[in-house]
């Protein structure tokens, strides 16, 4: 890997973006993760990134009732600095969607821990009108070489 200015990282030959549409079927998360190698993100960052994405396209292939037939659809910028993926399970924007409660689940469930995971992984996320969100930052992540 080759290091730019301010210590970010810049590798020659891989992709900076992703625009990815994939059958809303637990089959797809495999590729998204494997789409995401694609891209110059450190290392350092891919794990994080790659379950982070994982626990949103799965959610939203649970949650989002769409068909088996039907796309979600995942895009992913590198800036070099900050990765930002938004994961969209609607053809057609629809209202905010807001967390209600609590994201941590009790200490004894067996599920219900994914967006606890995206909240402790992700340097910010949130949902907007164009689905759900996440980004990781180079310069804060946990494990940035100091």
């Amino acid at each position: 890997m080759t290091v730019g200015a301010n210590g970010v990282p810049r590798e020659q030959g891989k992709r900076l973006h992703l625009d990815l549409r994939v059958p809303a079927t637990p089959e797809s998360l495999a590729g998204v993760r494997r789409s995401l190698e694609t891209l110059a993100i450190p290392p350092e960052l891919l794990d994080d990134a790659k379950l982070i994405v994982t626990e949103l396209v799965g959610n939203s292939i649970r949650h989002s009732g769409l068909k088996r037939d039907e796309q979600v659809r995942i895009t992913a910028n590198w800036s070099r600095a900050s990765l930002r993926v938004v994961v969209r399970d609607r053809p057609h924007p629809l209202a905010q969607a807001s967390v209600a409660g609590t994201i941590r689940p009790a200490p004894e469930a067996e599920s219900g821990w994914g967006l606890y995971i995206v909240d402790r992984l992700a340097s910010r996320w949130g949902t907007n009108e164009n689905g759900h969100w996440f980004e990781l930052d180079w310069t804060r992540s946990r494990t940035y070489p100091r």
